[in-house]
């Protein structure tokens, strides 16, 4: 393994782990159930991610392709637990306290994201070129989809809300975030190739972390905001989720 890839993915693993120590204690001493499915997706969000980056920085999770390329497939198994958790986490936040029941919707956005991950996968399994870029449009395609709907039906569900605004933070904020995979994949091993293993790995392991310690550190804070603006003005109101 790569010494450059070797040292990124144990970072990953060590600030994934402080991540999910950071966000179990609030977990302990919530009171609030406007937080507490903001503390327990964004726990599992770290924990899982932990659990990946161990595996690859033990030399597990990888595969060596026809070309010779190291293929981390770890990283997807992580992403199609983690970005569910997340896009959860931000409807059901987004809906709290506004009486709108809308899972099929919620499972149409959950099926996108996953179909998203499963032909990125695809397509940076394989290193023949008309297989790859094929399954790679269509992640995008569904990756547009993702935002099509967050920014649309459900930006106008939440603005019902008290946490409209906030919705319409974390979901800018989640977005610009993963609108650089994509990119790092197009540049990278997985796809044109033009810079080195160890560049992917500090590039992935960098937004990983973004996208799921920093951010979730954040979306909790703005929860516990939020609850504190809740239980002073409205009083406690029902999950709008389930």
């Amino acid at each position: 393994m790569n010494n450059t890839v070797e040292t990124w993915l144990w970072i990953g693993t060590v600030g994934m782990l402080l991540g999910a120590v950071l966000l179990y204690f609030p977990l302990l001493s919530n009171q609030s159930e406007r937080e507490e499915g903001d503390l327990v997706s964004h726990f599992y969000v770290p924990l899982i991610a932990f659990t990946l980056y161990l595996v690859m920085a033990l030399g597990a999770g990888a595969l060596t392709t026809s070309v010779g390329r190291v293929f981390y497939f770890a990283r997807y198994i992580d992403w199609s637990f983690t970005t569910p958790l997340l896009l959860w986490s931000l409807v059901s936040s987004g809906l709290h306290g506004t009486n709108v029941r809308r899972p099929a919707l919620l499972w149409g956005l959950l099926g996108a994201d996953v179909y998203m991950i499963v032909t990125g996968f695809l397509a940076a399994l394989t290193d023949n070129p008309t297989v790859k870029w094929t399954f790679f449009i269509c992640s995008c395609f569904s990756f547009l989809a993702i935002y099509g709907l967050i920014f649309g039906p459900f930006k106008k569900l939440t603005a019902t809300g008290p946490n409209g605004a906030d919705f319409v933070k974390k979901a800018t904020v989640l977005s610009l975030v993963w609108l650089a995979y994509p990119v790092v994949f197009l540049v990278g091993q997985e796809g044109l190739r033009l810079w080195s293993p160890g560049a992917d790995a500090v590039c992935f392991t960098i937004l990983d972390l973004v996208a799921k310690v920093a951010y979730g550190l954040w979306a909790v804070s703005l929860a516990k905001k939020s609850a504190g603006a809740l239980e002073s003005g409205f009083g406690a109101m029902p999950t709008a989720v389930r």
